[in-house]
């Protein structure tokens, strides 16, 4: 609510990451009915203002919805602004806000940072517009065709700004066709996917309290995974949520896939984050002094794309195929090798349907 001379203004804002006029009429339309709802209850002189807020709103976009509000409601005062500080608003003295688009600003190489396309929640959204070309066993992720940044969002669990900004700049960087999500020039994507994982990691070596071959870590991951899934129990629920996220990481997750190629090295886990009780749950220490390591312990930079696309084989979790990829392709012991088995029998595919 604002205040101006003897003028009550009550203003409802809206907004949407996509400007197009399906999407803007039914906002503005449930914004003037809200604004001349908060109106009446403020004061009988009071002035409503329907807002709608974009990142970009187009002048055809602007001129449509004034005349949709001037032609079905003249007595409600209409504004919308973009991030590009554009302020349009007609009616009731409203237009003394009004501003034009900023110009274009030079920026110095140190000034500008470009979005980071490779982050967690993007990492995310990528595996899922991927997963139609690789099979369910191999990567979980909700699999159909996506239109827009809207459905995209909703199938990832994202916030719609999150899945606009990552649409927005696979599209202005050539990585989607027009007329859908459909993700283009995969070899160069992929490539940069690889380049940006290049990253100091810091693994913890852990041992086995009691027995530690390879049996005993898949009953380990198998009972504690089995912890972690939703029951109708009312006291679960709590305490599911507080024990951190795991699964097998690098070989040990692509042997589990059935693409082993590397023996001989200690499995690797990725766990959320090092739980004392998660930990006890295992059968693992991390008193490990002058003895060799069972296994190394690894927290993930990008825990929402780990661990929801990571799959299960009979009932053990492990990395989705995309992520071991990456993961062990930088490994020093004979990483690129097993990564070159992975590209051939699974993301060939990805390449050959998406390029062709």
């Amino acid at each position: 609510m604002a205040r101006h001379g003897n003028r009550i203004y009550v203003f409802e804002l809206k907004a949407t990451s996509e400007s197009r006029k399906d999407r803007a009429i039914p906002l503005i339309s449930q914004a003037i009915l809200e604004a001349k709802r908060a109106a009446d209850q403020v004061s009988g002189r009071a002035i409503p203002v329907a807002v709608l807020a974009s990142n970009h709103v187009s002048d055809s976009l602007s001129d449509h919805i004034k005349d949709f509000v001037l032609r079905n409601t003249p007595d409600v005062g209409v504004g919308l602004i973009d991030a590009d500080g554009l302020r349009r608003f007609v009616g009731h003295g409203l237009e003394a806000l009004n501003a034009e688009r900023h110009k274009l600003v030079e920026h110095s190489p140190k000034e500008f940072s470009p979005p980071n396309l490779f982050s967690d929640l993007n990492q995310w959204m990528l595996k899922i517009l991927l997963s139609q070309s690789i099979p369910e066993s191999l990567l979980s992720a909700p699999r159909r065709h996506y239109e827009n940044a809207s459905q995209l969002a909703d199938a990832a669990g994202v916030s719609v700004m999150s899945a606009f900004r990552l649409v927005r700049q696979l599209s202005e960087e050539g990585f989607i066709e027009d007329g859908g999500l459909r993700v283009v020039r995969t070899e160069e994507l992929l490539e940069r996917w690889l380049s940006a994982s290049h990253y100091r990691v810091h693994e913890t070596p852990a041992r086995w309290i009691l027995s530690g071959d390879k049996k005993a870590l898949y009953g380990a991951l198998r009972s504690y995974a089995s912890r972690m899934r939703p029951t109708p129990s009312a006291s679960k629920p709590d305490r599911v949520r507080s024990m951190p996220r795991l699964c097998l990481a690098l070989f040990a997750a692509a042997e589990l896939l059935g693409f082993k190629f590397v023996h001989g090295i200690q499995p690797h886990l990725y766990i959320e984050r090092l739980d004392r009780e998660a930990l006890r749950e295992l059968g693992v220490s991390l008193e490990v002094g002058s003895k060799q390591p069972d296994v190394f312990l690894r927290i993930p930079r990008n825990p929402e794309s780990v661990f929801r696309a990571a799959v299960e084989r009979d009932g053990v979790p492990a990395s989705d195929v995309l992520q071991v990829w990456l993961d062990v392709s930088i490994h020093p012991a004979r990483g690129k090798a097993q990564a070159d088995l992975l590209r051939k029998r699974v993301l060939s595919h990805v390449l050959s349907r998406r390029d062709a």
